[in-house]
């Protein structure tokens, strides 16, 4: 899965929850614009000693302890956030350098990391994870790193191992557990029984708090605007998959929704390309999706709404049947939408054997989601309309885990007219034009400038009109605008004015601008919950301060940084913080097995010195300053 960005709200999408689903990092305080990580002015600085530090904590070279806290730039929220790590940190008498970059280099040279010896390491799980973490370093050496939220899969928890194994590819930070989670979480996804569940994720929730390896600091909402007379948008996670039903009621209309000119989406900037194999940033997403509905969508209570196909679980929890809706039509003249289509996408692009048997002139296929499909084992076509999946072990959650769910397809015909070419594939016209969208979704792709505005016209062959006795009502004339847009309006507060003007639909709000704009007459604000969690990672590789290896060492920084006043101070009260990897709100969270830290008597300062005195190794010690 790919690491992610997105910039001052764009590609925030109606769906909130459905962009979303599977990525598995994005930038705080950048994409929600609720956020707390990262720095807004430019250079490096060291923060200024506090008076209050009598010691400092020396280190075997006989110098103060020095860490390098790297964060990303962005707005005033994310700026007091940082600021109040820094600071809070010092005040254990430890020097904190604050080093301020911007999301796509925190990945490139933080994130990212290399084997430091000759040859191979003795395993990789890929750039984010090169290996042992004894052998390994990003780039630019860091201690702490703020500015990167995590996916906490709140609905499949069982996705967590993609975080917290030492072979997890999204490991970057090198964390080995002490506890036993890779079992825990097998026990988890492989028992169907749902009171038998709750224990072993419980364990590994348990542990996590207990182990620290990072500080689990806040959840945020997506806050956004809309024009007051927007009707459709619930403040529910998961709640906005029918989001073509929306429509703009500006006149009190008694019969019912009816087209309007225009839904327009304030962005600070475009997508880079439209190729879904690869391109699954939210911005892309949100754009191909008003042209692809997907599979099929998950709303707020976890119920599977299918638009192109149903999913039933045979009843092993190991086999799944795929049945395509028979309405279903290709644009370019590639004709029905079948299972043979998805079939050949599954086993010669995305793959489901890691990526080694495929037809393309590159090593690796052309699909940042080879990953995601390893989990089946077998995938076999039944009928015109159906396809069967057969994983690799039970899992009873695979519909709502982030491989089916929401995935777009393209013709048969389509890959098999660029093989082996992936680099044509990749800038064929069809996929840029998204030309052979057909009926698929509720608009089709009108004009693309890169640089201002992604517009999509009302498609009038909309397959899901056809659909209303299963899906009710509100799909009969959808989509409700004739135009559906993302528009460039690089300037936040030019956006905010124009959604107060009028000149928008919606666009997200920063919390620093909450208060004023709630208060616009014009303007609705809806608070959407998330599943990222925003933490600061714990660097445990070979160019990180190796004490923080020690577990006790991390609780100790954790137990430093008061939580609440990150969500009031940092989030003007938009954010809740939480002290495992899943939200306080989720139904897998069991405070009784929760080790806290950061909050009430768990905010200790004195009780995390003593922690760095007794756990640090020998020749280091408090001094006094």
């Amino acid at each position: 899965m790919p690491l992610d960005t997105t910039v001052g709200g764009d590609g925030i999408d109606p769906g909130g929850d459905a962009v979303a689903r599977r990525r598995l990092l994005k930038a705080v305080g950048v994409g929600t614009t609720v956020g707390i990580a990262g720095c807004a002015r430019d250079g490096d600085d060291e923060d200024e000693d506090d008076d209050s530090v009598d010691a400092e904590l020396i280190g075997p070279d006989g110098a103060r302890v020095e860490l390098i806290l790297a964060c990303i730039e962005g707005n005033d929220a994310v700026e007091t956030a940082a600021d109040i790590i820094a600071a809070e940190i010092a005040d254990l008498g430890v020097a904190v350098t604050l080093e301020r970059v911007s999301y796509d280099r925190l990945l490139r040279q933080y994130v990212r990391n290399r084997y430091l010896g000759d040859g191979d390491p003795e395993w990789t799980a890929g750039p984010n994870n090169a290996g042992p973490r004894e052998e390994t370093a990003s780039e630019s050496a860091w201690d702490l790193m703020f500015g990167v939220a995590f996916n906490t899969y709140p609905r499949t928890p069982a996705a967590i191992d993609a975080f917290w194994l030492e072979r997890a590819p999204t490991n970057y930070y090198g964390y080995v557990p002490e506890a036993d989670i890779e079992s825990r979480l097998e026990a988890f996804r492989t028992t169907t029984d749902p009171d038998e569940r709750r224990e072993p994720i419980a364990e590994v929730l348990g542990a996590l708090s207990e182990e620290q390896p990072v500080n689990f600091l806040a959840m945020s909402d997506d806050v956004i605007g809309y024009r007051r007379s927007v009707r459709g948008p619930v403040e529910a996670f998961g709640g906005n998959w029918d989001s073509a039903t929306w429509y703009v009621d500006e006149d009190g209309n008694e019969g019912g929704p009816t087209a309007s000119d225009e839904w327009v989406w304030g962005v600070e900037s475009e997508a880079e390309g439209l190729y879904f194999p690869e391109h699954t940033d939210s911005r892309a997403t949100a754009r191909i999706g008003l042209t692809l509905d997907g599979a099929y969508d998950v709303d707020e209570n976890d119920t599977v709404r299918p638009l192109w196909m149903d999913i039933t679980d045979t009843g092993s929890g190991q086999v799944y049947v795929c049945e395509l809706r028979d309405t279903l039509r290709w644009g370019d003249d590639y004709g029905r939408m079948t299972a043979e289509d998805w079939v050949y996408q599954i086993e010669n692009v995305h793959t489901i054997d890691g990526g080694r048997d495929h037809p393309w002139n590159e090593d690796a296929p052309p699909s940042n989601r080879v990953d995601d499909w390893a989990t089946v084992e077998n995938v076999e076509q039944t009928s015109e309309s159906e396809f069967q999946l057969e994983l690799e072990s039970v899992n009873p959650d695979f519909p709502l885990e982030p491989v089916l769910w929401g995935s777009y397809c393209a013709p048969k015909e389509l890959y098999e007219a660029h093989v082996p070419d992936a680099d044509a594939l990749r800038a064929s016209d069809a996929f840029a034009e998204l030309s052979f969208t057909g009926n698929l979704g509720p608009y089709t792709l009108e004009r693309w400038d890169r640089t201002r505005e992604f517009v999509a016209a009302r498609n009038e062959e909309y397959y899901m009109r056809e659909h209303v006795d299963d899906v009710g009502d509100a799909w009969r004339d959808a989509p409700y605008f004739e135009r559906y847009s993302y528009r460039v309006v690089g300037d936040r507060a030019d956006r905010l004015e124009a959604l107060a003007d009028g000149e928008l639909t919606a666009t997200s709000v920063p919390p620093e601008r909450y208060a004023d704009i709630r208060g616009t007459e014009a303007v609705e604000i809806y608070e959407i919950p998330q599943p990222f969690l925003t933490i600061v990672a714990y660097n445990q590789r070979a160019n990180g301060w190796a004490e923080l290896r020690t577990r006790e060492v991390r609780q100790a920084l954790s137990m430093a940084v008061e939580k609440p006043a990150i969500t009031e101070d940092a989030f003007r009260g938009l954010a809740e913080w939480t002290h495992t990897f899943q939200p306080r709100w989720s139904s897998w969270y069991d405070d009784s097995r929760i080790t806290p830290f950061g909050v009430d008597e768990s905010y200790d300062k004195d009780r995390a010195r003593e922690l760095l005195a007794e756990h640090t190794t020998s020749g280091y010690e408090y001094e006094p300053a």
